[in-house]
Parts: structure tokens; sequence; C-alpha cells
């Protein structure tokens, strides 16, 4: 994978410097027909970055299962300093393609303790709200969508109580206490969904099951907004500082 994301950019101006998996092989639900889907984080040239034009921040490739996401460092850090949930997950992956990061073990450890659990749980609810609606109006309704709706809502319940949601389904799975009904169908459902090709529909009998499951959970989170924790300031003082370490490295 490393030599795929090398020849990617071997014609482009823009720098590689942190490249991960994402989505389903990451958190251990992928399919047999599941993308690879690389994640990561370049820097423009020294031309780009003193041009007096704007340049791209964003670089999407999509070659048969090789589907690239690539931010530009600026944007990367404003999102991680938002309380982005995706990018979040992209910092703490396992699964490192490409790692031209200097000081990365440091960056990492450092992000991770000044992130904001408030931010972190209203994307995430967010994010499953969005599913929700989706599946509601039967415009997708697979067991991916529900997965994705499901790892988010549980996702968004630890991060209420100020716990890093961890990224491997099991392990999140282990995180939650007792037993729920959304928590019973995600571990009935996840065979199927590992099984099945990624676009195929739940069957109807069982879509009403779920989105009352579903639905019932995010309405319980309504009153576990968590208060902010952790300090925004500091982590984009570790993210402004990063920055600057990082451009002096290449640009001198």
């Amino acid at each position: 994978m490393k030599e795929r994301i090398e020849k990617t950019f071997a014609d482009m101006e823009e720098i590689p410097l942190f490249y991960i998996e994402s989505g389903s092989r990451l958190w251990g639900i992928a399919s047999p027909d599941s993308d690879f889907d690389v994640r990561g984080i370049h820097l423009h040239s020294k031309r780009q970055c003193f041009d007096f034009k704007s340049h791209r921040d964003t670089i999407e490739i999509l070659d048969g299962d090789f589907d690239l996401v690539s931010y530009e460092i600026g944007k990367m850090f404003g999102l991680l300093a938002k309380g982005n949930p995706n990018v979040f997950e992209w910092i703490r992956s396992n699964i490192i393609y490409f790692n031209n990061l200097p000081q990365w073990p440091e960056l990492q450890t450092k992000i991770v303790e000044n992130f904001d659990f408030g931010a972190l749980f209203h994307h995430y609810r967010s994010l499953a709200k969005r599913h929700i609606r989706l599946m509601e109006a039967g415009k997708k309704f697979t067991y991916k969508a529900a997965f994705y709706c499901i790892r988010g809502l549980l996702s968004a319940e630890l991060a209420a109580r100020q716990i890093i949601p961890e990224l491997l389904i099991d392990d999140l799975f282990e995180q939650i206490d007792g037993s729920s009904k959304v928590l019973e169908i995600a571990k009935d459902s996840l065979d199927r969904k590992k099984q099945q090709a990624e676009k195929e529909n739940v069957p109807e009998p069982e879509q009403q099951k779920i989105l009352t499951a579903i639905t019932g959970f995010s309405q319980q989170l309504e009153s576990k907004t968590p208060k902010k924790g952790n300090n925004r300031q500091k982590l984009e003082s570790v993210l402004s500082s990063y920055s600057h370490f990082i451009r002096t490295q290449y640009y001198g």
C-alpha cells in the first residue's frame, strides 16, 4: 500500500505525510468487497505555500478498491481543533501505511489528551442521526448503514461519560456496560454485515426492529450531553506548534 500511495503522489506537487486505513477494515467489520479507505495528510509544496493563489486542500482518488482522501495539514489540524471524530480516528488508527511525520507518538498523545469530549459527543450523535434519517426515508438501509449508525451512537454514549471510544467494534462493545437492545442488534447483525455485500439492503421485516431500537437509544442520549472536557486552547497550541515545526522542516 505504501508504494501505491507514493505512486499516487509521484506526479503531484503536494508532499505526502501520513496515511492510514480507516472505515470498516479499521473497525473490524469489513465485508468481502470492502474498499481500502486510505486517509491522511499532505503538505503543500513550497511553491504552493508561498503562492498568492489558494490551492486545493483536499485530494480524492478513487481507483477500483483504492479510496484515498488526503487533507492538507492546515485543514486537517483545523478539523482536529473543532473536535471532528473522523479525523480523530485517523490519528488513532493502528493500521499505518505511510508515516513521514517526525515525533509522531508525542503529537498523537497530546492530541488525545486534549480532545474535547463535548465536540466528540455532538459529532458522533450527528453522524448517527444522519444515518437514521436516511434509513427512515428508505434511501439507505444496508447493514453497513445500520452499523455506522449504531457505532456512532455507542461512541456518543462513551463520549458523554468522557471515555475515548475504541476503534475496533468488539473492543467498543466491551466498553458498553450491561446490555441494551441496540447492542444486541449490533452483535447479532455483525456477522451478516461481514459476510454480505456492502450495498445489500436489510430485509424489510428487520428494518422496523432496528429503527425502533436505534431511535430510542438516540433519544436517550439527549439528556447525556457532556460538559466540555479538556482544553481546546491547549490543543490549538499543540497543533499550531507542530504545524510551524513541520513546515520549517520541509520549507527551511
